[in-house]
């Protein structure tokens, strides 16, 4: 009796597995695509990266070395001249006076004035012309001072109109990087540096030349 009630338990377990099966088609066509679902919400921003470290900055070249002098070159013509009666230590003489702030201090405790006229070619001042026997004679000639050159000519009877000029020029030359001699003033020594150098101060074109100045 146990042994049916058995085969009978079996017999029930195997038809309810194969009914399970057999209850199971074929499996259908793929079904149409779904419609596209919603964006998701935008995720939180990541933190920002740490930045680098600035480079360093290279170093400083040297300064270069001072140049042994600076030059400043100032040019009047005859025709801007209008003279005015003065005196010449003592001596009735034409003066005129140009105002200029290149004449500063530097040039005064350092420097020297150079001055030039032009009659067909350049000559130096102070420029004096004889006659054959020296009965006569005639003089043009420049002082300077704070931001003034003075110019001043004459001639043996009083002022003197110097129309065979047709320009002046003046270089401002001042070296304060050299300490002159002792006892000698600027002007001297930088003029005999420039001797030194081979450069006759004479000569308007060498100066020029030596300083490297168009003419």
């Amino acid at each position: 009796m146990k042994t049916t009630i058995f085969k009978l338990r079996n017999l029930v377990f195997l038809l309810a597995f194969f009914g399970l099966f057999s209850c199971e088609g074929p499996e259908g066509p793929e079904g149409p695509k779904g419609d596209k679902g919603d964006a998701g919400a935008t995720g939180a921003t990541g933190a920002t990266g740490a930045t680098g470290a600035a480079g360093q900055d290279g170093q400083d070249g040297q300064d270069g070395q001072d140049g042994n002098a600076n030059v400043t070159l100032i040019s009047l013509l005859s025709s801007e001249i209008e003279w005015d009666e003065g005196d010449y230590l003592g001596r009735i003489a034409n003066t005129y006076y140009i105002t200029d702030d290149a004449v500063n201090e530097d040039i005064i405790d350092h420097g020297v004035v150079l001055g030039y006229c032009k009659l067909n070619v350049w000559y130096q001042l102070p420029f004096t012309w004889e006659d054959i026997d020296g009965a006569y004679a005639e003089h043009i000639l420049h002082t300077y001072s704070l931001n003034t050159i003075t110019l001043y000519a004459y001639q043996t009877n009083g002022v003197l109109d110097p129309t065979s000029v047709s320009e002046y020029r003046f270089l401002l030359i001042t070296d304060n990087t050299v300490t002159g001699a002792k006892g000698a003033s600027s002007e001297k020594d930088i003029v005999s540096r420039l001797k030194e150098a081979g450069v006759d101060t004479g000569n308007y074109y060498e100066v020029m030349d030596y300083f490297g100045l168009k003419y």
